[in-house]
């Protein structure tokens, strides 16, 4: 029977056979000079983005339809220049606001639109920096304001915020959720960074729509699963690297739609395989559990593989 260091050695030696693609874009098209790019249509020099639309220029991005030039953005559209922009419309160099429509130059204003170098504004309109005007006295004041230099803006905005205090954290609407940056809608979920809408899960960076799962890097949908880079839709897996639509599986790489199976690289529609290897239900399952009981005693970290 296979032993952890057999197991190991032969997992390894699969992994290195199987050629590697030099960019990562799954369920995509139209995406061109890109890499790890997932469900996204006509990007174009966009990394990390995920469900995005007539895009370029854009990094680690979510839900997001023409926008340039912007980074962690979410669920937001015709965006420019924009950093950490969620469910924003038509803005122009925001920096960490939320819901705000129709808005250049502002940095943590909520709910706002039609504003101008503003800061730490909330349900708030027709203002300049952080003045409140008529709407007719800033449409007048807009046309003058967007021939003025970006620099002096920012030089003005940068001097409006040194008037409010900078959190500690950036979150929202989380519940039960400690420990954490850039954190929102979680729930029952601990030590989370770059993460939202994650459900009793722990550790996770750059995670969205995980339930009930631990140690997950770049990936979403994810459930009952554990120690995930770089996945989609696992439920029940463990140890996996770029797969997607999985279940019940352990130690697999660039796999899609695979059940039952242990040790696998670069399979597809297949169940009950163990390093590769078909096999029947039966002897999948008694050889499965020996193989799982000598890693779990074993001290082989599984991070030392090349992949």
């Amino acid at each position: 029977m296979i032993g952890s260091d057999t197991f190991f050695k032969e997992l390894q030696r699969l992994i290195l056979l199987q050629p590697k693609s030099p960019v990562s874009i799954k369920s995509s098209v139209e995406c061109d000079y890109g890499d790890k790019i997932s469900n996204s249509k006509k990007l174009f020099n966009c990394y990390d983005c995920d469900s995005c639309t007539d895009c370029s220029d854009t990094y680690d991005s979510y839900m997001c339809v023409n926008c340039n030039d912007c980074d962690y953005c979410v669920e937001s559209e015709l965006c420019y220049e924009c950093n950490d922009a969620y469910k924003c419309y038509n803005g122009n160099f925001l920096d960490k606001c939320t819901s705000v429509r129709d808005a250049y130059y502002s940095y943590r204003c909520i709910g706002c639109n039609d504003i101008f170098g503003c800061a730490n504004l909330t349900n708030k309109q027709f203002c300049v920096f952080n003045r409140q005007f008529s709407e007719q006295e800033y449409k007048e004041l807009l046309g003058q304001l967007k021939k003025t230099s970006s620099t002096n803006v920012l030089k003005i905005l940068e001097e409006i915020k040194m008037n409010y205090p900078a959190t500690q954290t950036n979150e929202g609407h989380n519940e039960n959720t400690s420990y954490g940056d850039y954190i929102y809608y979680n729930l029952n979920s601990y030590l989370c960074f770059d993460a939202a809408r994650n459900e009793n899960s722990a550790y996770i960076y750059d995670g969205f729509y995980n339930k009930n799962t631990l140690d997950v890097t770049y990936s979403s949908h994810n459930e009952l699963s554990l120690e995930v880079v770089d996945s989609v839709r696992l439920f029940n897996c463990d140890h996996a690297v770029y797969a997607q639509d999985c279940q019940d599986s352990s130690y697999i790489f660039h796999c899609i739609d695979v059940k039952n199976c242990l040790g696998c690289v670069d399979l597809s529609h297949k169940q009950f395989c163990i390093l590769n290897r078909q096999l029947n239900e039966q002897l999948y399952n008694s050889a499965c559990r020996v193989i799982k009981e000598s890693l779990y005693q074993s001290n082989m970290n599984w991070d030392s593989l090349v992949f």
